[in-house]
């Protein structure tokens, strides 16, 4: 059987020719400059294919992709820190984990990356980076440039803005491959003038600009102080998961990511890139759940007039912003005498459901009624809970039907734990809980006061005096909330909580009346104000906005702050959001 056209993964064919060694490639222009691109025939059951590999030229090493002077590079001088000279393949990574001494502590796990390593801790998969004999501290990386230093990935990261990385790119007429960068350090993605993320859901082949799409297989990280360790999949064909490698994440003030890219080993594999919005429709062969590890219900068994026993359930539930989905062994249930796909919600006809990999997946909206869906809150989280009803087969007698209930929890601070007394007004005896992700938020400067265009995210420049127009959303699927604008504050800093702040809105009030106007808070999922705003300290400095936010459940209580009166204060009913940035604003002089 041949290989998949335009696709050839980690297979590395060793050319009896002398000491030289070569690469299979799909085309002589993989090949490095100082490389001879050799063509031979191959002949199949029933055609003749052109194969093409990569050699090295004479006095020259490496694999036939990279080239090194023998000569030149036998003193190591043109490996970089990380890697080590071999005489037969150049500079090839050194790997600091197979080392008789781990670089890392006892509880750590080490991970070999190009030209380093990480250090991960266990449970969370946050990342401790090393500089020399020193480790960085948490959130920071060993940043090479005079010298090997300490820095912040969010303050020295490179732009990577190609339009045809997008996942709604499907036209290929030349696939690109990352395999031909020289990644180095850390990236921000771009698609045009928005700022962009890579993709967190499978959307398969041949688009991207290339023919195998890379994407992650977990959500972005929701700390901003860490870095954290995903993997990254590469999709070909009907397999979401052709190749894999790992990478490092990092969430920035400002609500944007930064990602340590690596080399991909084979061609045409390249990064998807989106703007932050809805998932590609195309998920994975078996669901990634976003969810921390369940307690799944114990042995129950269903009041029934037969003599059947309820089985021992494996039951799985994933938490999302959008869905709540229960997920039940196939066989397990039809060995017990139950039908799968009988299943129902508090809500009769609230019974839709899909099969996965022999699990029967139903599934409702994560909005408070919906399927007799209950929503409760308090002054941390938000709790949904319901119950799934499967039936037996034989329907010749009036029996109970199986009861599983279940329940997600939700954050509404992004920095609480989860140490709430959940009692939702459905029995959840054995019920089985996860715990969903926390919700996202955004926010951007607009043009004019109608809040409709925004300016492009980066560096904004604006005359001093100017109003600024500004708008903040939240990704939430329930409408029993509205968001809430707590405190917003300007710094000469990206970093949020840098200590010199200049207050705007202060206990969900302006600060100043005179030059800040609440315009929208409390009343949706999106909020505005406006603000004029002046140099600070006399300077012309690059100046960022942060708010920190509430989501509020407008069931139980208003939650328009009521600032009629001057020195208005209030102790909120939910707790903040993490703060969000956006910036910088460079403020140019009034032209006379």
């Amino acid at each position: 059987m041949g290989l998949p056209a335009g696709l050839i993964l980690a297979l590395i064919l060793q050319i009896l020719s002398g000491s030289t060694s070569g690469t299979i490639a799909s085309g002589c222009d993989s090949c490095h400059d100082e490389a001879n691109c050799l063509k031979t025939r191959e002949r199949g059951d029933s055609f003749t294919s052109q194969a093409y590999s990569c050699v090295c030229k004479d006095g020259f090493v490496g694999d036939g992709l990279t080239c090194y002077d023998a000569k030149l590079c036998s003193d190591s001088s043109c490996c970089s820190q990380g890697y080590q000279w071999s005489p037969d393949m150049g500079c090839v990574d050194t790997d600091e984990c197979s080392l008789s001494e781990s670089p890392c502590t006892p509880r750590q796990v080490c991970r070999n990356t190009p030209g380093s390593f990480a250090c991960l801790e266990p449970s969370t998969q946050t990342v401790l980076f090393h500089c020399g004999r020193s480790d960085c501290p948490r959130g920071m990386d060993c940043i090479d440039g005079h010298g090997s230093r300490f820095a912040d990935p969010c303050d020295q990261y490179t732009k990577l803005n190609d339009e045809w990385r997008s996942t709604n790119n499907t036209v290929i007429n030349r696939p690109r491959c990352d395999r031909d960068i020289r990644w180095k350090g850390w990236y921000r993605m771009y698609l045009g003038r928005e700022s962009a993320q890579l993709p967190e859901r499978c959307s398969g082949s041949h688009r991207c600009g290339t023919d195998a799409p890379m994407w992650m297989t977990k959500a972005h990280p929701t700390e901003s102080d860490e870095i954290v360790n995903r993997k990254v999949c590469a999709a070909f064909e009907d397999d979401c998961c052709t190749y894999d490698t790992d990478i490092q994440v990092k969430l920035c003030p400002g609500n944007f990511y930064v990602y340590k890219l690596v080399r991909p080993s084979t061609c045409y594999l390249a990064y998807c890139a989106e703007v932050k919005g809805p998932a590609p429709e195309v998920v994975p062969t078996t669901p990634e759940p976003i969810t921390e590890p369940l307690t799944h219900a114990p042995d129950t068994t269903p009041e029934t007039f037969s003599s059947t026993e309820a089985p021992n359930q494996p039951s799985q539930l994933i938490c999302g912003r959008e869905t709540l989905q229960v997920g039940l062994d196939v066989d397990s249930l039809t060995s017990s005498g139950l039908n799968p796909l009988s299943g129902n919600l508090a809500t009769l006809n609230c019974s839709r459901f899909t099969v996965r990999d022999n699990v029967v997946w139903y599934e409702v909206e994560t909005r408070a009624g919906v399927c007799g869906n209950t929503l409760k809150t308090n002054s941390t989280h938000a709790i949904y809970s319901n119950s799934l009803f499967i039936y037996p087969k034989s329907n010749s007698s009036f029996v109970h039907p199986l009861s599983v209930p279940f329940t997600c929890v939700f954050p509404l601070d992004t920095h609480s734990s989860m140490d709430v007394a959940v009692r939702p007004f459905l029995e959840l005896k054995g019920a089985i809980t996860g715990s969903g992700s926390r919700a996202k938020a955004s926010m951007s400067l607009f043009h004019d006061s109608s809040f409709s265009e925004k300016y492009p995210a980066g560096l904004v420049t604006l005359p001093v005096g100017s109003p600024l127009y500004v708008g903040v959303s939240v990704e939430e699927t329930d409408p029993s909330f509205a968001v809430v604008l707590e405190d917003c504050y300007a710094t000469h800093l990206s970093n949020p909580h840098n200590p010199e702040q200049y207050p705007l809105i202060h206990s969900k009030c302006p600060a100043d009346r005179r030059q800040v106007s609440v315009v929208e808070s409390g009343a949706s999922l999106r909020a505005h104000f406006s603000s004029l705003f002046f140099l600070l300290q006399h300077e012309y400095r690059d100046l960022y906005l942060h708010c920190s936010l509430s989501l509020c459940d407008r069931r139980t209580s208003s939650c328009v702050p009521p600032c009629t009166h001057r020195n208005y204060r209030s102790v909120s009913n939910s707790e903040h959001l993490e703060t969000i940035t956006v910036g910088p604003i460079l403020w140019e002089k009034a032209t006379e």
